[in-house]
């Protein structure tokens, strides 16, 4: 094996190294009273992969947290880190976070691909009519795109696939990440630092200095983001964003619960995305359901939410039409 930038035991970063080219997307390591347990999270369920005695688990956290730059001495508080690992032709970026739990710490493992490379929004899986409300929304010249979905669903790669599509050189494309999963030649990618000197809202706040057309906000994670995220696309600028949410309805509700209001997501939101990942035989592909935010739609999230029928009345607008791929 190629020496590994992030110094590790031989047989953890075989393990890191097999379950990211099996598409894996996050890692957990969980401490157990006699045991470890490692498992893996691939195509958002997530499931067993082995059980490993408990020194191991052990040394496998502390190897961990040298790697990620955390105080291996301490293990009562939570720590957040990353690290890289190369070998071959693969190059995997690894965000680590790790808990106090009872019976020891528990680790958790997001792994991106630094040499994937984006799709083309054709590419997707988007149906034909799917497709056309995506292109049609990224021609406009200001309004949010929010993509949800459960983690690991793809989010992030829809929102690079639409992106790419709509860049050019006469088109200025800034995005805020937390970490850059994809390298995009001719868009200015900006990484949140996990020391906290730079939060998601510094970044987005920074952007809107940069003479933006198009903004990208890897996650809306807490109020003060969403504020500015949707008050960007009311102000002329299109903004692409993702945001955790089972289902449309549960993005909305998020939404006012970080504070931004009914008539700011009437005035802001033009296509709203919430999307999953099946396996098609030996293939992932993403099931879309797409909500386009038109005259009619608008208007009934201008009523109030404290009308009896708001929330009925924006469920039947925002019902998902699924379609067997």
């Amino acid at each position: 094996m190629h020496q590994a930038s992030a110094q590790l035991p031989f047989q953890l970063a075989q393990l890191l190294i097999a379950l990211a080219n099996q598409g894996v997307s996050d890692i957990h390591l969980e401490a157990q009273e006699k045991q470890y347990v490692v498992r893996e999270r691939l195509l958002g369920s997530l499931r067993q992969h082995d059980i490993i005695p408990r020194h191991i688990g052990e040394q496998w956290v502390a190897a961990l947290k040298n790697a990620a730059g955390a105080d291996v001495t301490q293990r009562r508080t939570a720590q957040d880190g990353r690290f890289n690992i190369t070998y071959n032709q693969l190059a995997l970026d690894c965000r680590f976070s790790v808990l106090p739990t009872l019976w020891g710490e528990k680790v958790v493992l997001r792994l991106f691909n630094q040499h994937s490379q984006a799709l083309p929004l054709s590419e997707l899986g988007l149906l034909p009519e799917q497709y056309q409300q995506a292109v049609q929304a990224l021609q406009a010249r200001h309004g949010l795109i929010l993509v949800t979905g459960p983690t690991g669903s793809g989010k992030t790669r829809t929102l690079y696939a639409m992106l790419e599509h709509i860049n050019h050189a006469t088109i200025n494309i800034s995005t805020v990440e937390d970490p850059i999963e994809i390298p995009l030649t001719g868009i200015n990618q900006t990484a949140v630092r996990q020391n906290g000197l730079m939060r998601f809202a510094d970044c987005l706040r920074a952007l809107l200095r940069q003479d933006p057309d198009v903004i990208m906000v890897g996650e809306i994670r807490d109020a003060e983001t969403a504020q500015m995220t949707v008050q960007a696309a009311q102000t002329g600028h299109l903004v692409l964003a993702t945001l955790h949410a089972s289902h449309a309805m549960a993005a909305l509700v998020r939404l006012q619960q970080l504070g931004v209001s009914h008539a700011q997501i009437a005035g802001a939101l033009t296509l709203l995305v919430n999307q999953r990942l099946i396996v098609l035989g030996n293939k992932r592909t993403g099931v879309f359901d797409f909500n386009v935010v038109d005259a009619q739609a608008q208007q009934v999230l201008l009523s109030s939410p404290h009308n009896s029928d708001y929330w009925q009345r924006t469920a039947e607008l925002l019902k998902p039409v699924h379609i067997d791929p």
